[in-house]
């Protein structure tokens, strides 16, 4: 049976890695509980207490890092838009479209989609209704989603006659949907390999 990506523990602030002090550890705790807890119920069904269960801290721990679930949310979005983009930036370092580099680098995003695909998924559902929050995620998408379609056309031997940004977002939705789905599939033949080989040969393609 496949790992289901809600199915996560936390690190609890004792079992840190090693060289950080306690105040990091319990930061990292509480972040990685949150993370957890607001992809299984969504940011309107997450109390404090689910978190600081989780994270196996008190209260007054969680205070006095975060003023509410919401400045939270704020600082995991923000924390993944930044891992996403230097995955994605990550293929502008690619040496050449080989296939071989073209898989390496899928790997990497599906490594990405591990950590934060769960949270991900879940928050464009349920997230801060804050106007300025909304505001800046979609500019994160955009910023996003153009620099993949950007290294794509880099890579590409013949341009194409789409917006770059376009090219971007639909590939980063089908990556994205493309992991959920290897999580949950019951198909025998389909597992995480033959999806990361099936996404590599279409990406090959579109920049062939």
């Amino acid at each position: 049976m496949k790992a289901s990506p809600w199915k996560q523990s936390a690190l609890a602030p004792d079992t840190p890695a090693p060289g950080h002090r306690k105040s990091d550890r319990t930061r990292e705790a509480i972040l990685d509980a949150a993370r957890i807890t607001f992809a299984r119920k969504g940011f309107s069904g997450v109390t404090i207490r689910d978190i600081t269960d989780l994270a196996e801290v008190t209260r007054a721990n969680f205070y006095y890092y975060f003023r509410d679930k919401t400045e939270l949310f704020i600082e995991l979005g923000t924390t993944t838009y930044r891992e996403s983009l230097r995955t994605v930036e990550s293929l502008g370092d690619l040496d050449g479209p080989s296939e071989a580099a073209i898989h390496e680098w899928v790997t990497r995003y599906f490594e990405y989609l591990d950590r934060n695909g769960a949270f991900v998924i879940r928050s464009e559902d349920d997230s801060p209704k804050d106007p300025k929050f909304r505001a800046a995620v979609a500019r994160s998408y955009r910023r996003t989603s153009s620099a993949l379609g950007d290294h794509m056309a880099k890579l590409s031997a013949s341009p194409s006659r789409v917006d770059s940004a376009a090219i971007g977002l639909a590939v980063m939705a089908m990556l994205e949907r493309s992991w959920l789905m290897a999580q949950h599939n019951d198909i025998p033949s389909v597992t995480r390999e033959t999806v990361v080989a099936a996404l590599t040969e279409l990406i090959s393609r579109m920049i062939d």
